[in-house]
């Protein structure tokens, strides 16, 4: 349904573009700022005023030499605010101390013993203090946290692998009650994307991809003309739960022969164990295995033809540009079966293009966690961001990437 837009919130969607313009394209005086923009002089420059006040942009001296005062050239302050971003999903937590440049100043990965979402939730909120002193941020411009955890959300008998009854939602409610701050919440598949496309270099020019994640599951992530989708209930991207092999492998879900029993760690550590390896903990695939280790040869065999039936669905349904490749899986899993999985199936994506289909996404693990540190930024700046909510009436992430 179309629906008009008050003042109050062209205004808003007016301060978002200006703020990413300068973002982007910074340093950048106000008149190069209305020029990328279409935005008059006049409102650009009360808009960067605003901006000013709230920390968020400063001025810097300019270097160009000319009769008159030369306009100052504007850039985002990067410590006009600060955030904390969680990646949240079985066995572990990431953790990101991140400002408002998107620079990462602080890194930390912990155990989590638990998959109930109360406990999780007191695990995580413990930690916040400590993040932002080892970050020696100030936290009067803390903005909130940002989580990312596996989808899907609030869908009865879904789950991710090995986190029976998880709900991100769940976790959000319990983390805003034992913080009390201001949580955003999405999907990883949607913060890994929302990630390359502001930090990573192959995606910042890019605005139609899909970023296949591969970790404990398997998911992924959608960018259409700049905004990451999210659906109708935050959880467009749940590829892993769509039928690859009809009566194959039995799947958390309740069905048989979805994509991630094929294609994610966990598929690959459940099939170590069924031939007598136990992993107990995934990061030991990193350490005690390569792709060219004949039981993981022997599955990435088994996995290609599943996976190459993913990737066509992704492109007959979406046309992306490409589709980058990444996850907390080991690097080697990942280019192995980049390499593996061609030749594609025929699909639209045969068109004359100026990149290969698929590419290897540039921040690697870390690409759910800064994702998610962006969000708060996003809920506090982007109008059109539909904040996932504990409320089930509330809409789901929209806009999550907002470039």
């Amino acid at each position: 349904m179309l629906r008009a837009t008050n003042a109050v919130k062209a205004k808003l969607i007016n301060l978002w573009v200006v703020f990413e313009a300068i973002r982007i394209n910074g340093p950048v005086p106000r008149t190069g700022i209305a020029d990328n923009t279409g935005l008059s002089k006049q409102a650009t420059s009360d808009l960067v005023d605003e901006l000013l006040e709230l920390g968020f942009v400063r001025e810097e001296k300019s270097e160009e030499r000319r009769v008159g005062k030369p306009p100052k050239p504007i850039v985002v302050n990067p410590d006009g605010g600060f955030t904390i971003g969680f990646h949240v999903d079985y066995g572990r937590a990431t953790a990101v101390v991140m400002n408002l440049g998107g620079d990462v100043l602080l890194r930390e990965v912990r155990p989590l013993n638990s998959v109930d979402a109360t406990v999780v939730a007191q695990d995580l909120a413990g930690s916040v203090e400590g993040l932002l002193a080892r970050a020696k941020i100030d936290t009067e411009r803390f903005l909130g946290i940002g989580l990312a955890t596996p989808g899907p959300f609030r869908v009865p008998r879904m789950n991710p692998p090995r986190l029976p009854g998880w709900d991100g939602l769940v976790l959000t409610q319990e983390l805003r009650r034992a913080t009390g701050l201001s949580v955003a919440l999405a999907n990883d598949g949607q913060c890994a994307v929302t990630a390359e496309w502001r930090f990573g270099a192959s995606a910042r020019p890019l605005n139609n991809f899909v970023y296949l994640y591969v970790g404990t599951g398997l998911g992924t992530g959608i960018m259409i003309d700049g905004t990451t989708f999210g659906g109708a209930h935050g959880n467009a991207g749940e590829l892993g739960h769509t039928i690859a092999v009809p009566g194959g492998h039995p799947c958390i879900c309740g069905k048989k022969g979805c994509l991630e029993t094929y294609v994610s760690v966990d598929s690959l550590t459940r099939f170590l164990a069924e031939r007598g390896v136990a992993i107990a903990d995934p990061r030991e695939l990193d350490e005690r295995f390569s792709a060219g280790h004949p039981l993981v040869a022997a599955w990435i065999e088994e996995a290609v033809e599943p996976l190459r039936s993913g990737i066509n669905t992704l492109e007959n349904l979406f046309d992306p540009e490409t589709i980058m490749f990444g996850g907390n899986a080991p690097e080697w899993l990942i280019e192995a079966l980049i390499e593996q999985v061609e030749p594609l199936h025929i699909s639209i994506s045969l068109t004359q293009r100026d990149l290969p289909r698929l590419l290897k996404a540039d921040l690697g693990a870390d690409a759910v966690a800064r994702g998610a540190a962006t969000l708060p930024v996003l809920a506090m700046l982007n109008p059109h961001y539909r904040q996932l909510s504990g409320n089930a009436e509330l809409p789901a992430a929209g806009d999550v990437g907002g470039k």
